[in-house]
């Protein structure tokens, strides 16, 4: 995963909207985070970490903490970054929650977290949790694991090097997750605490039991032997127990019989005191009896006399009795019939509240159904957005193309007008020159004939008859010029000279007669020939023939020659731009052939139309050249009001195509927003269809239990003898108030009938027993009254005194029970604790084992928790891992070495050594220098890295931050250093270092420079 855009809006100590190109960066290699102290050099890394998961990189930033304190209030806070994983490219937009300013109105708002991930498919994933999900999907890692991964944090090194035995675990929990090795002890070590405190609660029980035995008072040796066996073992206890109540089970079994005979003497005495006191009361009784018997007898008449004539009526009570119990059964049938009614009521006030709520459930899911319809549609008719927007970006990029290449053409064209007036001009300035040099010539020749003409003439009048010629070497002279005839004879010459000159010549003769008629035209201008002569001298005369000499001759002939090569010159420039602009006319043909193949017809046409004029042209020219100036210059102007009105076709086609792709976007989008609304609304279209079946199921069964309702009132309406239960409680509470006064009236017509006849039946039935009684007896009324007195008195003292005996009896026999019974409840119970206290000590003994060997407490060994056991595993392999660097950055001379050495606790296993090679020897990680505690512990960080990722799964990150001070490291320490980290780039990773040590900004020339603003907030720029 490498970063290659950055954008940071709110976030952190940034106030304003930051973009970086972290692009810029490369993929590879290092480069430096700089900037002062607080500035937010690590809230770059914290931005990513929260683009990615939603959090920052530390525990203590909190997502609702993000939220720059500097940004202005309606600012929004966000992070924005696109990356490259796998080569693939993904764009990851999030924002934290946080207060901002309404955007209508005053006041502030919440706004949500939220987050959305656009996949290289093109797809968009959206959603706080399902961004976060998505990426730890891709990523392989969670927050905490990348965090460890990719961002080696300040002051980690040191801590992981220095650290006892306990910081490390401490470290490598959170690291690697083996607190569930260390919750594994502590669970041994409660459950061996609470098994002891079981044990001791046991035998605290066992002593609690023990303490409640009763020895006795009647043995005072088994009391001694009891207070004795109580310092002693349980089982002496025991078994003193079990004789104490052996012994109390026989001194109760001998009370039983004591009292058993104390018993049988109570009860002889008591059978003869009886009798005395029966006899006594008996005489008694029957004088009572005799009493009541005189005083009731006639009331009984009386009274039979009522009950009969109440009880005659009893029939018709019974009738009437009959009737209450029907109207009553009926009255609970009018009690039903109201709690049918009521209970009808209430169904049918349900069934109305359930109507409208499904009426208005469906309306609610009808008007979801309707938003959804409105949402496919919708979609549908957005179905192509994305298609027409990248279609509509297509034909923008195609367009530009296009107006490049008629742009192109228009400057092709340019050039070619540009080139033809420079070759105009060079035509101009060659015909020019020409004309100078063809003047020039005829300038010569004519001065060059005449002076050889003149130069004949002199020597005919010199010439002496015998005397050699000087031109030809003859002695004779039969005609010598100038005799006589001198004019003539050298007008003669003049024009046999020119012939001469002439034959042969057409074309100079033509050019001869143009340029005398231009001589004519010229009169009066400045051109001269050699000695200042003007040219119309020579034909015009007069001048003496020894004006023309020698040196005239050669001046006029040089001017020739100079006039000749400046035309030359000229003919060949004007040769060259012909050539290239033929060339570039040709190209251009080319390059119009090939764009207007794909043209319309028409605009083809026109083009057919000028090109063949200008074929025309061409054929119509005296050299059947395609350049006829005519045909190509209408040609070419044709091709350019073309392009004019092409460009102005691209341009509003340009603007119509950005607005269309500016629709499409917005098209595009609203179908973003519409696929993600749509979500709810199918989610609300559910509940609410979830709503209406349950409030239609709820209807059907308040409809049935109404109609069932109604069926049971209309059963039992049917079978009440009353129009309505108020009617029915009336004519019941008369039957009633008629049989319950009849009923009243017979009870008591009975009772006084039954009161009166009872005591008169119990007074002669007293009488006559209590005479059978005395008969039985022998007992003669006069006479035993007085004796009965003192016989009772004897019987009841003797009594007395039984009893007294009885209950001291019974007494020491409740005591010897209560011992018994608390010794056998205290016996059964003290074996019950005893088996479980051996159970549990059992139990205890082996947890107690296991716990010692868990926490490393097991004496006489190494003092390894089994947490840390596993830790050393981890550890082993991180040191294996940070030697292959520690040995580079030391130059060899050392390699880390865990040891066993106890920490302030006692704990040992994750000690840590430094194998010295230089020397052989072997100490303490603490020995070492500051720089060399430096490249230990970064060596550390960097194995722990490795390690985390191959825990991972062995993936591997493009990008990781180093955020440690480099200050005190010297030159060589530091170079080791930035070897080790630049070793850790190898490959395609990219690795940031967090520093303001000026050193690191001289060696590091990509960098991300973090500045203060004095106004607050910090801004950040990418510096390669």
């Amino acid at each position: 995963m490498r970063p290659t855009q950055l954008t940071i809006s709110a976030f952190g100590p940034y106030a304003g909207e930051m973009k970086l190109d972290m692009d810029a960066l490369g993929d590879r290699g290092l480069y430096l985070i700089t900037g002062d102290t607080g500035a937010g050099k690590t809230t770059i890394f914290d931005a990513i970490t929260f683009a990615l998961y939603g959090n920052a990189s530390g525990e203590a930033r909190r997502p609702k903490m993000l939220r720059s304190k500097y940004a202005p209030m309606d600012a929004r806070t966000f992070v924005e970054m696109s990356f490259v994983y796998n080569e693939a490219g993904y764009c990851v937009r999030r924002n934290p929650e946080y207060m901002r300013a309404k955007q209508r109105g005053e006041g502030e708002t919440k706004e949500k977290p939220d987050a959305e991930l656009r996949m290289p498919d093109g797809r968009v994933i959206t959603g706080d949790k399902a961004v976060t999900q998505e990426i730890e999907t891709l990523l392989g890692l969670s927050r905490e694991q990348f965090s460890q991964i990719a961002m080696l944090a300040q002051g980690s090194f040191s801590r992981l090097l220095s650290g006892k035995t306990e910081d490390r675990g401490t470290i490598f929990r959170e690291i690697f997750g083996t607190r569930p090795y260390q919750q594994f002890q502590e669970k041994l070590k409660d459950q061996a605490k609470a098994l002891y405190g079981q044990y001791a609660d046991t035998r605290k029980s066992i002593g609690q039991y023990t303490d409640g035995v009763i020895p006795g008072e009647e043995r005072a040796d088994l009391a001694i032997r009891w207070k004795e066996a109580q310092k002693g073992s349980l089982e002496v206890m025991l078994e003193l127990l079990e004789q104490m109540i052996t012994a109390d089970m026989e001194e109760e079994h001998a009370a039983d019989g004591r009292m058993k005979a104390i018993r049988e003497e109570m009860s002889a005495l008591g059978l003869k005191l009886g009798k005395a006191q029966s006899a006594s009361k008996a005489l008694k009784d029957m004088e009572a009896a005799r009493l009541v018997l005189d005083r009731e007898a006639p009331r009984l008449a009386a009274a039979q006399c009522n009950y009969n004539k109440e009880k005659e009526g009893q029939a018709e009570r019974d009738i009437l009795m009959v009737t209450i119990t029907k109207m009553e059964e009926a009255m609970k049938s009018y009690v039903q019939y109201d709690g049918l009614t009521a209970g009808r009521e209430e169904c049918l006030k349900r069934i109305a509240g359930l109507k409208a709520m499904a009426l208005r459930t469906q309306e609610e899911e009808a008007r979801w159904r309707e938003q959804l319809l409105k949402d496919d549609n919708e979609l549908a008719d957005l179905k192509t957005a994305g298609e027409d927007y990248q279609a509509s970006r297509l034909a923008i990029e195609k367009l530009a193309e296009y107006r490049i290449r008629v742009d192109s053409l228009v400057r092709e064209l340019s050039e070619y007008h540009r080139e033809r007036k420079n070759l105009e001009q060079a035509q101009e300035l060659y015909r020019e020159a020409d004309g100078k040099r063809r003047r020039a010539d005829q300038v010569y020749r004519s001065l060059y004939q005449r002076f050889l003409d003149n130069q004949a003439g002199i020597l005919a009048r010199e010439l002496a008859e015998g005397e050699p010629c000087p031109v030809c070497g003859s002695t004779v002279h039969p005609a010598p010029a100038g005799t006589g005839r001198a004019d003539e004879i050298r007008a003669d010459a003049g024009q046999a000279g020119e012939i001469r000159a002439d034959a042969g010549r057409a074309d100079e003769i033509r050019a001869d007669a143009v340029w005398a008629g231009e001589v004519q035209a010229d009169t009066g201008r400045a051109d001269t020939v050699p000695g200042g002569m003007k040219p119309e001298t020579i034909f015009q005369g007069p001048y003496s023939d020894s004006d023309v000499t020698k040196e005239l001759v050669d001046q006029a002939a040089k001017d020739s020659e100079a006039r000749t090569r400046e035309a030359s010159e000229l003919s060949l420039k004007a040769g060259r731009l012909a050539g290239g602009l033929e060339t570039r006319y040709t190209r251009m043909r080319q390059q119009i052939d090939a764009e207007v193949g794909s043209w319309k017809e028409s605009w083809r046409e026109r083009l057919n139309q000028a090109e063949c004029r200008a074929d025309e042209g061409a054929v119509s020219s005296p050299s059947g050249n395609a350049a006829s100036p005519g045909g190509r210059q209408h040609f070419l102007k044709v091709w350019e009001d073309m392009l004019g009105e092409l460009k102005d076709q691209l341009a509003r086609q340009e603007t119509a195509a950005k607005k269309r792709s500016a629709d499409c976007r917005a098209r595009l989008k609203h179908k973003e927003e519409l696929e993600k609304g749509r979500v709810g609304h199918q989610k609300s279209l559910e509940e609410a269809g979830e709503r209406k079946q349950e409030a239609l199921k709820l209807l059907i069964e308040a409809e049935e239990r109404e109609k069932g309702l109604e069926h049971q009132i209309k059963e039992l309406a049917g079978k009440l003898p009353f129009e309505d239960r108020k009617q029915a409680q009336e004519e019941l509470a008369g039957k009633r108030a008629a049989f319950e006064a009849g009923e009243k009236a017979y009870r008591e017509a009975e009772k006084v009938y039954h009161e009166v006849n009872q005591k008169v039946a119990d007074a002669r039935s007293r009488m006559e027993a209590l005479r059978a009684q005395l008969e039985d007896a022998r007992i003669d009324r006069e006479v035993t009254a007085l004796g009965l007195g003192r016989q009772m008195e004897e019987l009841s003292a003797a009594q007395g005194r039984v009893r007294a005996e009885l209950e001291s009896q019974e007494q020491t026999k409740s005591r010897i029970h209560h011992r018994l019974e608390t010794n056998r409840t205290a016996y059964g119970r003290i074996l019950k604790q005893k088996d479980a206290m051996e159970e549990i000590q059992q139990q205890w003994t082996w947890v107690k084992s296991l716990s010692d060997t868990a926490s490393g407490e097991v004496g006489g060994k190494e003092k390894i928790t089994f947490e840390t056991y596993v830790q050393m595993a981890y550890f082993e392999r991180i040191i294996a891992r940070a030697n292959t660097r520690f040995m580079v950055m030391s130059g060899g001379q050392y390699e880390l070495k865990r040891c066993t050495e106890e920490d302030n606790r006692g704990k040992s296993g994750l000690g840590l050594n430094v194998i010295d090679h230089y020397n052989g020897t072997q100490r303490s990680v603490k020995t070492l220098s500051g720089g060399e505690s430096f490249q230990a512990s970064l060596s550390l960080a960097l194995g722990l890295s490795d390690e985390i990722q191959s825990a991972a799964g062995g993936i591997r990150l493009d990008t990781m931050f180093v955020d440690e001070g480099f200050g005190s490291l010297d030159e060589d320490t530091l170079n080791l250093a930035m070897k080790a980290l630049g070793d850790l780039a190898e490959g395609r990773r990219l690795v940031g270092i967090i520093s303001h040590v000026t050193e690191l900004k001289e060696r590091i020339e990509r960098q991300i420079v973090v500045v203060k603003e004095k106004s607050g907030g910090s801004r950040a720029r990418i510096q390669v």
